[in-house]
């Protein structure tokens, strides 16, 4: 059997961009054994090609004697939970694939002579802006009435309308709970709940759907927000009192509230019951009893330690899971965004396999999408 003599350089920026040790990264591959040879960077093509898949790098990046210069993608981390754990591997997987989509995108709107979308960055960052006043053009923007809000019978339901409304604006709309198509990455709440670009043609959204279904309601709000700022970033909700280090971050929280929960509204529908009615409220709303919880507490009406009993109990998630996939496959890949590249693929404008590639899946399935779709 062939043996192959990889660099220690490649084997340890492989780890590293991991988050793993190169001990660690080599344990991955299940040869005890063979341990310290592959440590020593004595591979055979089986074992590399196990390792390339393990570290998420490409195979041939494994034959090169320096690390590639590649420069890795990021954004302004923005999150608040106290010691937030680093920004994995698995995140930077889901930004990269983001952005391969976004670059197809804006290339598409060029050729279409697209222009820039107004609200974009409408609102640029300041102490001095009123949060009513950003709420109230992002819901006349949205084009979301009251009607629509009450007609929906559940969480998931305004979930869906909400990004709906945002995708007929321009904006791309991705919720997804794993990397890609790997259902053996699961994304993880306790690193981020979503990330925001704010690019003047094609803004996008990121919604990490291992969230509990409520939660994906106010992170879309929330980065909504972000657009309307122009300010990108990747964020968490921090349930705990926030620190005011971070000033875009809190308004973003102020705006999403006024959104879902209008202060004027919200006090009318609390002063009409007799004692605090956290479920109801959450239903006529159709925001978390969490969400309930921390607007009383921000207007006065509860006090920190009844916030947080609330808070407690709101810990445990509930994701729905499975489900058809090809329902599935346009929310995770933003159902704007998978029209249009469908539609360039039946068109024979954008090759199949492209297509196939930025959506991650199989050629065969991109057909079938296509029907779907009622593109051909």
């Amino acid at each position: 059997m062939e043996t192959l003599q990889i660099s220690p350089r490649i084997l340890n920026w492989a780890a590293d961009k991991s988050g793993l040790s190169l001990d660690e990264l080599v344990d991955l591959l299940d040869k005890p054994q063979k341990h310290d040879d592959l440590v020593a960077g004595k591979f055979s093509i089986t074992d590399a090609e196990k390792f390339a898949k393990k570290a998420h790098i490409p195979f041939g990046y494994l034959f090169l004697e320096q690390p590639p210069d590649t420069e890795q993608r990021t954004l302004p981390d923005l999150r608040q939970v106290p010691d937030h754990v680093p920004l994995s591997s698995d995140f930077f997987a889901v930004l990269d694939d983001v952005l391969r989509k976004q670059d197809w995108y804006l290339e598409y709107l060029q050729e279409q002579g697209a222009e820039k979308l107004a609200f974009v960055g409408k609102y640029p960052f300041s102490r001095q802006l009123e949060v009513e006043a950003i709420a109230t053009n992002i819901v006349e923007t949205l084009d979301l009435t009251e009607q629509e809000r009450k007609q929906c019978k559940d969480y998931k339901g305004f979930f869906s309308l909400l990004s709906k409304k945002a995708e007929k604006i321009g904006i791309l709309v991705f919720k997804s709970s794993i990397v890609q198509s790997n259902t053996r990455r699961s994304l993880s709440v306790n690193e981020f709940r979503g990330f925001a670009i704010a690019d003047p043609l094609a803004p996008l959204i990121f919604i990490n759907g291992k969230d509990s279904e409520a939660a994906w309601i106010f992170t879309l709000a929330h980065e909504i927000a972000h657009i309307w700022l122009g300010e990108s970033g990747v964020s968490d909700i921090p349930v705990k009192k926030q620190p005011d280090n971070n000033k875009v971050e809190v308004l973003c929280n102020r705006i999403a509230a006024e959104i879902l929960t209008p202060r004027k509204q919200f006090l009318k529908s609390w002063n009409e019951t007799k004692m605090p009615d956290f479920t109801q409220l959450s239903k006529y709303f159709n925001v978390s009893q969490l969400v309930i919880a921390r607007r009383a507490f921000d207007l006065g009406k509860i006090n920190w330690q009844t916030y947080q009993d609330i808070a407690e109990k709101s810990k445990a998630r509930k994701t729905a899971g499975g489900g058809d996939a090809y329902r599935n496959y346009p929310i995770r890949n933003s159902k704007r965004f998978t029209k249009a590249i469908v539609t360039q693929a039946m068109s024979g404008h954008t090759m199949l396999r492209e297509v196939a590639s930025l959506l991650n899946v199989k050629p065969d399935t991109v057909m079938e999408l296509s029907k779907r779709l009622s593109l051909r």
